[in-house]
């Protein structure tokens, strides 16, 4: 049984994940006023979020199988130094289809996204392993969507075993721009199409303290927003993302309101009430703009720049400790 007390919540964003990244080496190298670390007893991923907690997850299976505890500054460590060595331009992890194959594949009725992603989906193979998952003592688990049902599910080991790492696969997959997975005959795409950052699995899950690390702004400024409303694919992107924004916000709110609730009832932090409810204390890590990379024509410059943001941003929200709402 996993003790999943310690959350690790990590959003979709494609390329911006080498933000999470980032961000994910300031949470693990991280002292907090009390002495402690952050040791994750569970991770949630989505999309690009699948990849990276997948390799996080890996990691501490590895450690399980030396007969170590993880070492998370140094998985931290691990996971910044995958993106800077491997993902370093769009060629790194998929390939432009041309427009006349495009064409074709739209008139023939044999449309599969706008991208190749087999770079990705080679990377992903290599660096993590379903034996290391399996071994794993920390839960894992990715957000994935079924493009057939419309339904949204997460994806673990337990659950799935042997086939994990095509779920992970297709959690990346951006409908429209990126081919869709099949699974077990399945259609299956990005998890962040109807669930961007999944909080709720960590709660249902039993998650007290959630790091919740995501690569969208809660809001777009006026000037940023006008350069969306010209381009028509551009502008389908920035509905979905209004959308899927909206559910993480909605989600946090939520937890404020109960934390709210039972501070005010005299609940500090205590055990679960009857009604199934608890402090939830968490840490939110977000750009307060879009980040500047694009996603299909970037270098190892665009990278670090990224990297070095979710570090940054990470450590200014570290240094106030565990949020409730209430702070």
């Amino acid at each position: 049984m996993f003790d999943v007390s310690n959350a690790l919540v990590l959003s979709g964003g494609n390329v911006k994940g080498a933000y999470q990244a980032g961000a994910v080496k300031a949470l693990f190298n991280h002292t907090f006023a009390d002495g402690t670390r952050f040791k994750p007893g569970g991770i949630f991923g989505v999309s690009v979020g699948s990849m990276n907690g997948g390799f996080l997850a890996d990691q501490a299976g590895q450690a399980a199988l030396a007969g170590k505890e993880p070492d998370w500054p140094e998985i931290g460590n691990k996971l910044e130094a995958l993106w800077r060595d491997n993902i370093t331009s769009f060629n790194s992890i998929g390939k432009k289809r041309s427009a006349l194959s495009l064409a074709f594949a739209i008139i023939g009725g044999k449309f599969n996204g706008l991208t190749k992603m087999d770079g990705a989906a080679n990377l992903a193979r290599k660096v993590i392993k379903v034996e290391n998952l399996k071994a794993s003592k920390t839960f894992f688990s990715c957000g994935v969507t079924n493009m057939a049902t419309g339904s949204y599910f997460d994806a673990d080991v337990g659950t799935f075993g042997d086939n994990i790492l095509e779920y992970i696969i297709a959690s990346t997959r951006e409908p429209v721009s990126m081919p869709i997975m099949w699974v077990n005959d399945q259609p299956l795409v990005d998890g962040g199409l109807r669930n961007i950052a999944p909080l709720r699995p960590a709660i249902k899950r039993g998650a007290k303290k959630m790091a919740i690390i995501a690569m969208k702004p809660d809001h777009l400024t006026t000037v940023e927003a006008r350069k969306d409303f010209t381009n028509m694919l551009k502008l389908l992107k920035r509905t979905l993302s209004t959308l899927t924004s909206e559910i993480v916000n909605n989600d946090l709110e939520l937890v404020r309101r109960v934390n709210r609730q039972l501070i005010a009832e005299g609940n500090t932090g205590g055990p679960m009430t009857a009604a199934g409810k608890r402090i939830l204390k968490f840490i939110e890590v977000r750009p307060e703009e879009r980040l500047p990379i694009n996603v299909t024509d970037f270098n190892s410059a665009d990278i670090d720049t990224l990297i070095k943001m979710g570090e940054r941003d990470a450590k200014a929200q570290l240094a106030n400790g565990w949020l409730t709402g209430e702070d």
